[in-house]
């Protein structure tokens, strides 16, 4: 098949489903829940993760530089494993159909807000009080730890809603197979995708995870409506977090630094680097879950041209903050550039500029690397790391300057390597969104089954002249 920029792909790039529900449901099953070797692994992560954390509050709060690697793990997650979910929410808006397979992998990594959360109310006491320097809140009565705490709280609450409300249905199948389930209500087939998506017979599931879910007409109308809601309050949600979180723990700890164009750069660059954690996991999915016949060439080609996209714009709008800086060369502003990019952090920045950059766009506007599998894999790892060096040159950066109510930075913070606690904080957050990820599907499948079944009610084969077609249709 030949494709719409001419490049002919070595592989079929949609998924090769079963042709009936119940073997797509069989299929989709199969596959084994994670081992209780790898929830052990990370779980001992997670422990660690702890101990790092108790290590951290034990050398106390009065030197606020220590706590800068532990600000970053914050803003790491928040702008990857948080941010993964949106490639969902933006999909279901937009109505793409090469995201059903992918869906559920995405809102999986809603659970990462657990750990965040947690991170984030030990970080609490040390950001400083608000007289004296430049901040969002003012006078707000608790600002800015409880609107931070409230927003993280918001966040999480509605991404753990909206994988709860897409699984249902799942959920309720898994039960049935297993037959745990009670069968005495009639699936209504009315809505669109409902038939077929459940076993035939299945009756009412009145599970601890799903409630009483009947597969009724009314219930698929409100789920599909609570889905849409829920996602763009995630949406709206993130990037709120993002500004939140980017003006307290960088912006009004550094005198001088007042850019308005800096949230909007940390939501631009977390999208990417979102997606760049999609990718990876899908490829983990793939490889090692037993999804290799579900997620297929467009479920990384795709997400491979939004990441060359939002590369471009990750230049785009970090210069247009730099050069008001640059151009500027006011004191206030030369302290600024010299904390977080031409001083102590010079390096992570120069990592972030390449790895964020300049590497992903040239690797993905090539056809070949772009449309393939390995290589939106390469350069999703290579964004990732790529933020993580980011999030490191802004947050201890920030936070290695010492007095926060001066006009500008007197004194440029000394280079502050990680220590014992940092990196045990760091590995333990990200074993626990692990753990947390493999836990949940355990329970919930990694591919959303009445998604994948509603397209296969959606899409016919059809013969144009030579070539074979697919014909999708669009049932709103």
């Amino acid at each position: 098949m030949t494709h719409q920029n001419g490049h002919r792909p070595h592989v079929d790039p949609r998924p090769h489903l079963p042709e009936t529900p119940e073997a797509l449901t069989a299929e989709a099953l199969a596959p084994r829940p994670p081992g209780g070797i790898w929830l052990a692994i990370t779980g001992i992560l997670l422990i660690l993760g702890v101990v790092g954390v108790g290590m951290r509050i034990a050398g106390g709060y009065q030197d606020r530089a220590a706590w800068g690697f532990y600000a970053a793990t914050i803003g790491f997650i928040l702008s990857t494993a948080q941010a993964a979910p949106l490639l969902s929410v933006a999909t279901r808006l937009t109505k793409g159909f090469w995201r059903k397979p992918l869906v559920r992998a995405a809102e999986l990594f809603t659970v990462s807000g657990i750990i965040n959360l947690l991170l984030l109310i030990p970080l609490l006491p040390v950001l400083p009080p608000l007289e004296g320097r430049m901040t969002f809140w003012v006078a707000w009565p608790g600002a800015p730890q409880l609107p931070l705490l409230l927003g993280m709280i918001a966040l999480v609450v509605c991404g753990l809603g909206l994988l709860y409300t897409s699984a249902r249905p799942d959920v309720a199948t898994v039960l049935d197979r297993s037959g745990t389930a009670l069968r005495n209500a009639r699936l209504g087939s009315a809505w669109p995708g409902s038939a077929g998506i459940l076993p035939a017979g299945a009756g009412a599931r009145r599970g601890l995870l799903t409630g009483p879910w009947l597969g009724t007409p009314h219930q698929w109308k409100v789920m599909s409506n609570a889905i849409t809601y829920l996602g763009i309050f995630y949406l709206m949600m993130l990037v709120f977090m993002q500004f939140m979180v980017g003006v307290e723990l960088a912006i009004s700890l550094v005198p001088g630094w007042r850019d308005p164009i800096f949230p909007a750069f940390l939501a631009i660059s977390s999208i990417q680097a979102g997606l760049a954690t999609l990718v990876v996991a899908l490829a983990l999915l793939r490889a090692f879950g037993g999804y290799r016949r579900f997620i297929a060439l467009d479920q990384f080609w795709n997400p491979a041209k939004l990441m060359m996209s939002f590369s471009m714009l990750w230049f785009y709008f970090w210069w247009s903050g730099f050069i008001i800086f640059w151009y500027g060369r006011t004191p206030p502003e030369q302290g600024v550039l010299m904390t977080v990019i031409f001083g102590p952090y010079l390096w992570p920045f120069i990592a972030s500029f390449f790895c964020n950059f300049v590497i992903p766009l040239f690797l993905l506007i090539w056809n070949p690397i772009r449309v393939s599998i390995g290589g939106p894999i390469l350069a999703g790892v290579i964004i990732i790391f790529g933020n993580l060096m980011d999030r490191i040159r802004i947050y201890a950066g920030a936070f290695g300057v010492e007095d926060v109510t001066a006009h500008l930075v007197e004194h440029t913070p000394a280079t502050r390597m990680p220590d014992l606690a940092d990196i045990l904080v760091f590995i333990g957050a990200i074993g626990g969104i692990a753990f947390l990820y493999l836990l949940a599907m355990r329970f919930i499948p990694a591919v959303s089954l009445w998604e994948l079944k509603e397209g296969q009610l959606l899409t016919r084969h059809r013969s144009l002249v030579r070539s074979a077609v697919v014909v999708i249709g669009k049932p709103q």
